[in-house]
């Protein structure tokens, strides 16, 4: 981010007291905007505003100067916190939807002459800075000293003995399959990358798609299912071990034993061992498998890679791609969820969604922003992010930074390339939301569960 900072990190704007320059959004109505923030947070400097509502002093100082627009669930929040008389507070709260309204749709058009438009963050210059380890507020703002302890602890992620999710373990482990029989690979998947397994297990099923509206057996039972670059992948296949669809109808092969978890990033698959005590990645051929790290609670997997989550405290880790190597990411949260590019994270009191901006910034107090408001759980894949309001019982679709109700939850939800699919709360049922009209489409069903991911081509 830019330098030059007060000690508040945000140089004038940041104190109480002193006035910031004229507003300089690429629109009026931006300015406009900003005008309204300044307004309402006039007295609170940008640390305060940071401390309070989790996002960043560059950020504030963005939103004050009209270079960035506010989300309208934070304005919202943040004019009910400053303004305690209710019927000013219904009025403010009327300005505050309009002004953010007007600035949104000046923005989707061709600047105005003369505004000033957002440079972005400095380009970074000399010797690249040495890669450290940050706090994170995922939810919890932390001192600096508190920082300082998550960095001593750090370790309690990485396995000198077994609390660590960096040290020692297993390298790998096997070859050929056990029967002797040629090591395999999983296939490259085709077609729509919907799949699904019958009701009690019987049956994993690949929707044939909008044309053919069926859906085509590829296998004969099925406990668990995983997809993504990698291929399909799942348990309860013959046994609880880890099996890899081969590309035709009944061709499944056993890649790997039981696990906790599982996650597909990129071409990566990776496990969590029964005990949770250890995490490995498969080799892509037969049964041989790497000790990544561990011990972890839960893994997530997407285009940004691999994460973890500690067993202790909920802390979130990121994979750095070498046995051994995990770097800290932030507090706990209520969820995590992977776009195919970025992480998000729900607060431990589900209050708000936040962002994390690595490798955005290099910032160390603001590795994470706010996204959007309260959520009850979250989805989220290469169409986007989504997730469920507080109830639980509807699924909102995360677009210009506010949240937007697209109908029922139901059982499950899976977040494709373009799409959403839901199965309905009684599994009678798979449906399909096609974002370009706004629509719901019956595409089978009944079903026991689903998976969804992007098909890639080739080997």
């Amino acid at each position: 981010m830019t330098g030059g900072t007060t000690d508040d990190g945000a140089g004038s704007a940041g104190r109480a007291g002193r006035r910031q320059g004229a507003p300089r959004g690429r629109t009026e109505q931006a300015n406009a905007l900003a005008s309204f923030v300044l307004e309402v947070t006039d007295g609170v400097t940008l640390r305060e505003l940071a401390e309070r509502y989790h996002v960043g002093k560059t950020m504030w100082g963005e939103y004050r100067s009209g270079q960035k627009l506010v989300p309208l669930d934070l304005l919202e929040r943040l004019v009910a916190d400053r303004t305690p008389d209710e019927a000013t507070r219904v009025s403010r709260t009327r300005t505050a939807r309009r002004l953010h309204a007007a600035a949104v749709d000046a923005a989707a058009g061709p600047p105005e002459p003369g505004a000033v438009s957002d440079p972005g963050p400095s380009a970074p210059t000399g010797t690249p800075p040495r890669r450290r380890r940050h706090r994170l507020a995922v939810g919890l703002t932390v001192t600096a000293a508190v920082a300082v302890v998550a960095l001593l602890l750090l370790v309690a992620l990485l396995p000198s003995g077994s609390e660590d999710i960096s040290a020692g373990g297993k390298l790998p482990s096997g070859g050929a399959a056990q029967d002797g029989s040629p090591p395999v690979r999983a296939a490259p998947l085709t077609g729509t990358g919907v799949f699904a397994i019958g009701p009690d297990g019987d049956g994993v099923l690949q929707w044939d798609g909008p044309g053919a509206g069926d859906w085509t057996r590829i296998g004969d039972t099925a406990k668990r299912l995983w997809a993504g670059p990698a291929g399909l992948f799942a348990t309860g296949v013959r046994g609880d071990g880890l099996f890899a669809y081969g590309g035709s109808p009944g061709r499944w092969h056993q890649v790997g034993e039981p696990g906790a978890d599982f996650a597909i990033s990129g071409t990566r698959v990776y496990r969590l061992a029964p005990d949770r005590g250890s995490v490995h990645v498969w080799d892509g051929r037969g049964t041989s498998w790497t000790w990544v790290g561990g011990p972890a609670s839960k893994l997530y997997g997407g285009g940004p890679g691999l994460f973890a989550t500690n067993p202790k405290d909920g802390r979130i880790f990121k994979y750095a791609g070498r046995p051994g190597e995990w770097e800290f990411v932030g507090t706990a949260g209520a969820d995590f969820a992977l776009t195919d590019r970025h992480l998000y994270g729900l607060t431990p009191d589900r209050a708000m969604v936040t962002r994390w901006l690595a490798p955005e910034t290099r910032d160390a107090d603001e590795k994470w922003t706010w996204a959007a408001g309260p959520a009850g759980a979250l989805f989220a894949g290469a169409a986007g992010l989504f997730s469920t309001d507080p109830t639980g019982t509807r699924l909102r679709h995360y677009a210009k930074n506010a949240w937007h109700d697209i109908g029922p939850a139901g059982a499950e939800v899976r977040v494709a390339g373009r799409e959403v699919f839901v199965l309905t709360d009684d599994r009678t049922s798979v449906r399909r939301w096609d974002p370009r009209t706004d629509t719901w489409t019956r595409v089978g069903g009944p079903a026991g569960t689903l998976v969804v991911t992007v098909p890639r081509a080739g080997p």
